[in-house]
């Protein structure tokens, strides 16, 4: 069994975090405050949803790597709670990710996205007809709030622990 995760599964990992974070960052910051009225939220939204959709393929890849090429094996011993909650944990985020993507193209399809990226449609005054508008919402506080317990987990068994978790998850050089 590998004491740490292949190359591919590591650069998947934070390629997919930084996507997430810009992501979050994107839908709160430049998205949700700006009126749908602005001719600028177009270029932004088509940005978001192109990215959105692009980590939503590599979270797929991703647990498809690890389906095939196999993963190390749980940091803390099986049945302990800590077992338990990080094998919940991580999939929910897998399962909160790809929701997230889904309900995004939800709205895409709702709003005719195609269309208004083409000109050919505005972007309605509001989304909230839409309810994976609403869904979306929820969900990605669902995920923000995962991924928060998942970063204060990686932290606490690196420096409460001290069981060297986080090298698991850095490139690895093949010597």
């Amino acid at each position: 069994m590998p004491t740490q995760y292949n190359r591919i599964a590591v650069l998947l990992h934070w390629l997919s975090a930084i996507l997430i974070f810009v992501l979050l960052f994107s839908g709160s910051q430049l998205l949700e405050p700006v009126p749908n009225s602005d001719p600028g939220k177009i270029g932004v939204l088509q940005g978001h949803a192109t990215l959105g959709v692009l980590t939503g393929i590599l979270v797929l890849v991703r647990l498809i790597n690890l389906k095939m090429r196999g993963k190390p094996a749980d940091a803390s011993p099986a049945g302990t709670f800590r077992a338990r909650a990080a094998s919940i944990g991580h999939k929910l985020l897998y399962i909160l990710v790809l929701a997230v993507v889904g309900s995004g193209m939800g709205i895409a399809q709702n709003i005719d996205l195609q269309a208004v990226i083409a000109g050919e449609a505005m972007l309605p005054e509001f989304f909230e007809h839409s309810g994976a508008r609403g869904l979306h919402g929820i969900l990605t506080k669902l995920l923000a709030l995962t991924i928060l317990g998942h970063i204060v987990a990686a932290l606490h068994h690196q420096f409460v622990l001290k069981d060297g978790l986080l090298t698991r998850m850095r490139w690895k050089r093949m010597d």
